[in-house]
């Protein structure tokens, strides 16, 4: 199977899943969309592993965050982005510092893009704008400023 096959039979694996929208898992399958869009060879790969479901990532994942409750013993458990993203690869059979080296390379950029890809506002393109909105600092406003005087002419 070429690499090419292999993306679509991963990305038709992913929607294949029927998740619901509202669900976690659905929140799951999104991120590992946005990794194998980032690392589409490594990822189809892995992601078309023996058994390697969506709603058994979730599962995985529920279970980790369930190790932190045991031990800490809160009702609620907070984990962060790039936690929740390792337990994600750890399902997929990352070992912890491999994990970490795909966030912190670009992995967790990849993954936040394609999440606000899909909060576009309404009426908006789904491209941000390349300039900037605001000069650097030091720098001329590109609109002419509304109040223009010396401030000791005014006193």
């Amino acid at each position: 199977m070429s690499d090419i096959e292999k993306y679509k039979a991963a990305v038709e694996a992913i929607e294949n899943e029927d998740l619901k929208p509202e669900s976690p898992e659905y929140a799951i399958a999104c991120i590992v969309r946005a990794w194998l869009d980032y690392r589409p060879d490594e990822a189809a790969e892995r992601i078309l592993g023996e058994g390697r479901r969506i709603k058994g990532c979730y599962q995985y994942t529920r279970k980790q965050a369930e190790k932190i409750y045991q031990m800490t013993g809160n009702r609620c458990v907070g984990a962060s982005a790039d936690t929740m993203l390792e337990w994600i690869l750890g399902y997929y059979g990352y070992a912890e510092d491999e994990a970490q080296a795909l966030i912190e390379g670009g992995l967790m950029m990849a993954v936040y893009h394609a999440m606000a890809k899909s909060w576009t506002p309404y009426g908006m393109t789904s491209d941000m704008p390349e300039e900037k909105t605001q000069p650097a600092a030091g720098g001329t406003p590109a609109r002419p400023l509304t109040f223009d005087a010396d401030l000791e002419e005014l006193l």
